[in-house]
């Protein structure tokens, strides 16, 4: 072969048809991702369960009681 001469087509190589889809197919991805990413975020934070209360510090009574914890757990209902 001499050096002028120009290859056209590589044999095993992609058409430039499949690269053009290709192309599109990572063009939409990438756009349609953080909507998606979004979305997602949001309905895990919709079924996760609401956030605790801060203990409750009693300085007067020198102890720390949890506000979601019943009066058993709490030994509050003794006479």
């Amino acid at each position: 072969m001499n050096a002028d001469t120009v290859w056209l087509a590589r044999f095993g190589d992609k058409d430039w048809r499949h690269k053009l889809h290709k192309a599109a197919q990572d063009y939409k991805f990438e756009a349609t991702l953080k909507p998606r990413l979004d979305r997602a975020i949001e309905d895990w934070h919709a079924t996760q369960p609401p956030a605790m209360p801060p203990p409750i510090i009693s300085a007067d009574e020198l102890r720390i009681t949890a506000p979601w914890a019943t009066d058993e757990q709490h030994g509050t209902d003794q006479p």
